[in-house]
């Protein structure tokens, strides 16, 4: 069908985000609340992600696998995660750190979608707060449905001329075609519901799209509203966790996995069992990362005002 688990996983995490993403930007009095509750977290995951994978992970699994760390490449391989490149170029290997593993090359293969979150996260709020100036911002979700159809027409072109290859430069589209479902179906969440027929017609609309070939993208609309549908259960809802470690383990689950094959684990357990100690292992390293974009997050809301103040200060000087 063209969708593997960890794809599905992906393409999920991106309806997910522009759900929470549009929410997020509805509900923000100004650009900077927006960014502090959104942008802010995001980007500070992302590079303490890339920082521990550089300096910490990819040193570890060199002394795993009998391989060679360089820190030359370490430092490459962080800049394009700070600079948001990471999905534009191939990521540079760190040595030969992961000597051995199936994948040798590629310490973290989420981050290059990250550009494309980075990107979906402008246009939403682009279009809510430029419209919201204009006291036209009703006209945002007519705005985002019409990006959407743009998209899915895009990709459906290329799919139709060529096929689907499963590359990373086939999945940019599809991409942000799960977002712009998920921004959409937050502009409309007070007019749609979680009810049976809908949830069905959309889990048929979405297995007719995989069984065709041309479910990277056309699903977009219907499992997403499936994925919202069944996060907005009572019976999911009531489970809570003390932090939100969701965005901690679709950043640092490529890296533990690979340091879980430098101790050859995959060929040691069956599928779900790796699957069960892989979850476990990522869990403290989420867990970590949601603490420390936490406090970083505060530190910068408390150097706001005072940036202000000084601003304030120097133009009375003047």
């Amino acid at each position: 069908m063209g969708i593997k688990l960890g794809t599905a996983g992906i393409l999920g995490f991106f309806a997910i985000s522009g759900y929470l993403t549009t929410v997020s930007a509805q509900r923000a009095s100004s650009f900077r609340e927006f960014a502090s509750a959104r942008m802010f977290p995001f980007y500070a995951g992302l590079v303490v992600a890339a920082i521990a994978v550089a300096f910490f992970a990819a040193p570890l699994g060199a002394l795993l696998t009998g391989g060679h760390y360089e820190i030359r490449s370490g430092l490459a391989f962080l800049g394009l995660a700070v600079l948001v490149l990471s999905g534009l170029t191939t990521a540079p290997s760190i040595g030969t750190s992961l000597k051995g593993n199936v994948d040798y090359l590629d310490w973290n293969g989420i981050l290059w979608t990250l550009t494309w979150a980075a990107l979906c996260y402008v246009i939403v709020a682009a279009v809510v707060f430029l419209l919201r100036r204009r006291s036209a911002e009703r006209h945002a979700r007519t705005v985002i449905a019409l990006l959407l159809a743009a998209t899915t027409a895009a990709d459906s072109s290329q799919i139709f001329a060529k096929g689907f290859e499963p590359d990373r430069t086939a999945f940019v589209l599809p991409l942000i075609a799960f977002f712009l479902a998920g921004s959409l179906l937050a502009f409309y969440r007070e007019q749609v519901h979680v009810e049976l027929l809908p949830a069905m017609l959309a889990a048929a609309l979405a297995l007719a799209f995989l069984i065709t070939g041309l479910g990277p993208v056309l699903t977009a609309l219907p499992l997403t509203y499936l994925i919202v549908s069944a996060a907005s259960l009572r019976s999911l809802a009531r489970i809570q966790l003390s932090r939100d470690v969701a965005y901690g383990i679709y950043l640092y689950g490529w890296p533990v996995q690979q340091l879980l094959a430098a101790l050859h684990l995959p060929a040691l357990l069956p599928p779900l069992g790796y699957a069960a100690v892989a979850l476990i292992a990522v869990l403290p390293f989420a867990f970590a990362s949601s603490v420390v974009v936490e406090q970083l997050d505060h530190r910068w809301l408390q150097s706001q005002p005072s940036r202000q103040n000084a601003h304030m200060e120097l133009v009375s000087a003047h």
